[in-house]
């Protein structure tokens, strides 16, 4: 989740109820009423008088029973007018009655269903999509005395006049979601009165499936509690907002697959027996003739798509049609260099976000009118409060974009966006964020969640010293990752069953916990200009216009950060135009350089170069008809993808080994940089240290810094070990300006400048090194008695990955590769394991005792050197192996030595010395001993 998570609120145009259809009736006679009299022709003297012809009488037509039954029906009812009208039956049921004509049979009709309150702060909260986050697609379809809710087969589509169409035809079928009883019908008008009242109870869009799963239990729908609580006709537009009971006699049960997911929320329920919701439905029919041509997706620029199997590509290589997700902007006056757009993008500020965030909210969202300038564009993106003559005013209202903010204890989204598309083109129909409030009280509380792990997984560390069957060695996402996203990684792919593509954003929540410990460490800086308020207004502006970007359909760019160098970043003129990154897309920290020198841009000031290019390929208008006939001049414009500013990578390549490409790094030189990092981590914690409590206050904040400040730079460490047989890797494709190559080992003197930052910062002796006084006031007051603060098992879990990872199977092919790339030179194993290990062992021969945290990463190191000397064949790279032994033969003589000449060691080192030296002896011996 942008997934993130999508990862699904919503555009208004308030306007009036349609009239009230009157019917049109036979007028009856009166039969007091008596005829005028007629005047006698006079006879004709000398004729006979002819007798008199009885007129026949007029038969009056008979009223067809069928009209008169359904007018009974309807006679009492309470009518909704709109393109859906409806008929609440409210005396002694709570049915709803659709009048279907005759002629919208067949016809494609849209429903989008949105949770209007929510159950819990994960994604059964207020504002979030009830089943897909695409708008749903259906249509109605007689069959005898029912009327069928059919889904047509949007996933597979071809022409009827295709070679393959018969084929196709007997492939892929439509899906019948419900069926719904015609109560009467009225043949003269040609329509249908249907009872559709189970459509918004919310089986088809599996809402009880959500609800049991989300709170866990048995939970049921209770009908006698449910029924509509709004209904309300619009031209465009019906709206129907349904309260709904749920009810478990048992109550909620923690479900262990949405809390390893992250999507678990936290129960507000006052009885978990009771789960009350109430859900809105917006339908529309769709409109066949609105003029929006789908724009062809390219990979050089990061856009969400709809995609369909395509048969008209079916003897092609690549069957699938991506059309982007972007909304329908058109300009008023095409000929006008600058025209305002005939619909603009409005969002809504709804009345959950306070008054004074209120403007960072808009500036957030304000900021993308730079690239809609650029496109001929006049206040495209427009901001709003409720509309006043509003008086039903619903959040979860199709009708309208909006920006919320979510109240809960806590929620696993630190912001979500979410946009409605139409299934069959890919244009955004509506779109809103939800901002956690939590964002907001944990900066100015100065709290940071997240801290570091206090265990280390069973068997990850070895886990990845050897080539694992169970995955190839280009699913980095392994090595990188958390072990909550790999978790969420796989899980999310289960998601799909409730019709959302999970993608996982988790910028706000990461950069909330960045944002805190950067206050911390700005407090230590000698310039210091800014408020605490002021400073938590420019972060949020900052996320809000990241969640804008994705509700415009931009994907993540995580090479937008490589746009400056570190130095250029203390330069407030540079970042004021260009701001921080190429793209507020990226995942950038708060600015290290403004840190430490305590005041400029902390945040992205601005949207960047990429986004109003990115911009400009999704929104400028070529006047085509189709999307094929636009498809030269958006070549151009992607062709333009190597200049600078505008490099593009994604969520796929921020899990491998491109190390210009990752979340939450900065900088052209994102090793100078961590450098700086590492510093602001390191004033943070000498200000916790030196400041922190204050007097009355616990020591759970300062134990909350040092934690931080340990896992922060940890990280550091990670995204510096991806230069280690890193592949810097880029989209151009063949003569694209500032063309570059796709696939470029890491040059070998910037291999060795990460591991240098590795060593000396993670591996040398004295890391991690903390003063006395603090060691025994670590507590964490929030944990309770459970936490006993075991330091040297955190130090050391974080330690062992770390070595494990540079160490690891992938880590070491990948340098043997490049090596090999570039013919034969550079840096290779040799000096890698060198380098580490000299670090690792290095006061092994310098007569010094050894502390507790570097015998147990003394200990893990030598494990790791036996699990690959004796690793299964194709288990690991063959120089690895030899490597490998080697370094253990050499050691032992080292260990041995030492155990002669070490007068100035402890016991415990002595021991140590010995039980290793003694470890690898044995197994060194494995194969004589064996053999006897």
């Amino acid at each position: 989740m942008n997934r993130c998570l999508t990862s699904a609120a919503l555009a208004i145009v308030f306007a009036i109820g349609l009239p009230t259809i009157s019917y049109a009736q036979a007028k009856p006679e009166d039969p007091k009423k008596e005829e005028p009299k007629k005047e006698e022709p006079k006879k004709e003297e000398g004729k006979k008088e002819e007798p008199k012809k009885e007129e026949p009488k007029k038969e009056e037509p008979k009223k067809d029973p069928k009209v008169a039954d359904y007018e009974r029906v309807v006679k009492d009812l309470e009518r909704v007018n709109g393109p859906f009208p409806l008929y609440l039956r409210t005396k002694n049921s709570k049915d709803i009655l659709l009048e279907l004509p005759e002629d919208k049979l067949e016809k494609i009709f849209l429903i989008q269903a949105a949770f209007n309150t929510g159950l819990d702060g994960g994604f059964m909260h207020a504002g979030m999509p009830v089943g897909a986050q695409e708008v749903d697609a259906f249509k109605w379809r007689k069959n005898e005395n029912k009327v069928w809710l059919v889904r047509p087969n949007l996933t597979y589509r071809w022409d009827k006049n295709d070679n393959f169409a018969t084929g196709a035809e007997r492939s892929f079928p439509e899906a019948i979601l419900g069926s719904f009883s015609i109560e009467a019908s009225n043949p003269e008008k040609k329509l249908y009165l249907v009872n559709v009242t189970s459509l918004f109870y919310g089986q088809v869009f599996r809402l009880p499936e959500m609800v049991a799963g989300g709170l866990g239990g048995a939970y049921g729908l209770d009908p006698e509690k449910s029924g509509p609580e709004k209904v309300k006709g619009f031209p465009e537009q019906t709206v129907l907002q349904m309260k709904l009971h749920f009810f478990s006699p048992r109550g909620a049960e923690p479900n262990p697959f949405l809390m390893l997911l992250g999507l678990a929320g936290e129960n507000t329920l006052e009885d978990d027996r009771s789960a009350p919701v109430k859900v809105t439905y917006t339908m529309w029919y769709r409109k066949e003739d609105s003029g929006y041509v789908p724009r062809m997706s390219d990979p050089r620029v990061g856009y969400f798509t709809s995609d369909f199997f395509s048969l008209d590509k079916y003897l092609n290589q690549d069957r699938t049609t991506r059309y982007i997700n972007r909304f329908n902007l058109v300009k008023k006056d095409p000929t006008a260099k600058l025209s305002e757009p005939v619909k603009p993008l409005v969002w809504t500020i709804d009345p959950s976000i306070p008054e004074i965030y209120r403007p960072a909210v808009k500036d957030g969202i304000l900021r993308w009118n730079k690239a809609f300038e650029a496109l001929g564009f006049k206040n495209a993106v427009q901001v709003q409060d409720v509309p006043k003559d509003d008086k039903d005013y619903d959040h979860a209202d199709g009708r309208y974009n909006v920006i919320r903010l979510s109240v809960a204890p806590s929620s696993p989204f630190g912001a979500i966006s979410l946009f409605r598309t139409d299934p069959f083109t890919g244009e955004i129909l509506n779109s809103s964020i939800t901002l956690d409030g939590n964002l907001i009280a944990d900066l100015m509380q100065e709290h940071m969640r997240n801290q570091a792990s206090t265990k280390v997984a069973s068997g990850r560390a070895s886990q990845v010293l050897l080539r694992s069957p169970g995955r190839t060695q280009t699913d980095d996402h392994f090595l990188f990752s958390t072990q909550e996203q790999e978790t969420r990684h796989a899980a999310a792919n289960q998601m799909a069953k409730f019709g959302w593509s999970y993608e996982d954003c988790s910028h706000a929540n990461e950069l909330s916990n960045m944002a805190v410990l950067s206050w911390t460490a700005l407090q230590a800086a000698p310039g210091m200009k800014i408020s605490k308020e002021e400073y938590v207004k420019k972060f949020l502006a900052d996320c809000v216009s990241h969640e804008m970007g994705h509700c415009l359909g931009l994907r993540h760019n995580f090479a937008g950060s490589t746009n400056l160098t570190t130095d250029q970043l203390a330069d407030d003129n540079l970042t004021n135009e260009q701001g921080i990154s190429a793209s507020v897309m990226d995942y950038t920290p708060p600015n290290v350089q403004a840190i430490l020198r305590g005041t400029g841009n902390f945040y992205m000031p601005t949207i960047g170069p990429y986004d109003v290019w990115a911009i400009k390929y999704g929104y400028a208008n070529f006047s085509a008809k189709t999307p094929l006939a636009e498809k030269f001049q958006l070549a151009q414009i992607a062709s333009q993808s190597g200049r600078p500013g505008h490099a593009f990578m994604t969520d796929e390549d921020a899990d491998n080994w491109n190390p210009y490409a990752v979340r939450f790094d900065s900088a052209k030189d994102p090793l100078h940089y961590s450098e700086r990092v590492l510093l602001a981590h390191k004033r943070a914690q000498d200000y916790a240290v030196t400041h922190l409590p204050k007097r009355g206050e616990s020591y759970s904040k300062r134990t909350e810094v040092i934690l931080n400040s340990i896992a922060r730079s940890v990280r550091e460490a990670r995204n510096a070990s991806r230069f280690l047989g890193g592949v810097v890797s880029n989209r151009n494709f063949r003569g694209d300006a500032g063309e570059k190559p796709t696939l470029a080992p890491v040059d070998a003197a910037t291999q060795r400048q990460a591991l240098a930052l590795i060593t000396k910062g993670f591996f040398a002796q004295n890391s991690f090194t903390l003063p006395p006084a603090v060691l025994d006031k670590l507590s964490l007051d929030e944990n309770g008695r459970s936490w006993t603060a075991p330091l040297r098992d955190v130090l050391g879990a974080q330690q062992q990955n770390l070595l494990a990872l540079l160490l690891s199977a992938t880590t070491t092919d990948r340098i043997a590769e490049n090596v090999y790339k570039s013919g034969n030179k550079g840096f290779g194993l040799d000096e890698h394991y060198g380098t580490i290990l000299g670090n690792v062992f290095a006061e092994v021969g310098q007569n010094k005792s050894i502390v507790p945290l570097r015998r147990d990463l003394q200990r893990f190191a030598l494990n790791a050197l036996m699990v690959q000397a004796s690793a299964p064949q194709n288990a690991v790279n063959e120089d690895v192996r030899m490597i490998a032994s080697d370094s253990l033969k050499r050691l032992v003589k080292r260990f041995d030595a030492q155990t002669k000449t070490g007068d100035k060691l402890d016991n415990m080192t002595r021991m140590h010395l010995r039980d290793s030296r003694d470890t690898i002896q044995r197994f060194l011996d494995r194969g004589t001993m064996s053999a006897r």
